[in-house]
């Protein structure tokens, strides 16, 4: 046994190393362990940010909700009569050459017309999101989600707009509850709304 110790020393070249060389050594890898620490960090940091700015992008269109839906006609598109008389109406209040005059009212009309497709857009988006978070809370079976659910209902998606307050009186809970909950169901909805890539 003596003899293949021996033998496998001899194979291998060994390199006595001095204190100050295994310093220097331990040196450089908490140096390497430290970098790479921080830069897990700022990843970390990166992702959280990015989350967070998706739920404050949620929550400001969940805001917008009740103030586009309330802009929509039950027309999806102006029809051709009220085309017409916006076109009349808009030579009639100027002077000026009509021709160039009908040129604005035709591209107002069409900017119109393209804003109302992207606030209808922009609702399917708010309540198919909504309705598969609704989905969600309801297959857990978990009463907190229900819970957090409804709050969004009253907070962002109800007829009648709920304040903070009265949210916390309904579901008997603290004001400080409501806020939490409502950033928990925005960072849900988020991934419904806008993605998961983080």
């Amino acid at each position: 046994m003596a003899t293949e110790n021996k033998e496998k020393a001899k194979g291998e070249a060994i390199f006595p190393l001095t204190q100050e060389q295994i310093n220097q050594i331990a040196a450089i890898g908490a140096k390497e362990g430290v970098r790479a620490y921080k830069e897990e960090q700022k990843k970390e940091e990166r992702r959280r940010k990015k989350e967070d700015s998706k739920v404050r992008k949620t929550k400001k269109l969940l805001s917008s909700y009740r103030r586009i839906k309330a802009t929509l006609s039950d027309g999806e598109q102006f029809t051709p009569e009220e085309q017409a008389e916006l076109r009349w109406k808009f030579i009639e209040d100027l002077m000026g050459n009509t021709r160039e005059i009908a040129g604005k009212s035709e591209r107002t009309i069409k900017d119109t017309e393209r804003k109302r497709e992207e606030d209808l857009y922009c609702v399917f988006r708010i309540e198919k999101a909504t309705e598969m978070y609704r989905e969600e809370c309801e297959k857990s079976g978990s009463e907190e989600a229900k819970r957090r659910y409804r709050e969004l209902s009253m907070m962002y998606l109800d007829e009648k707009p709920y304040t903070v307050q009265e949210i916390s009186e309904v579901e008997n809970i603290s004001d400080k509850t409501v806020y939490k909950d409502i950033g928990i169901a925005c960072g849900i909805v988020a991934i419904y709304l806008l993605g998961a890539d983080f």
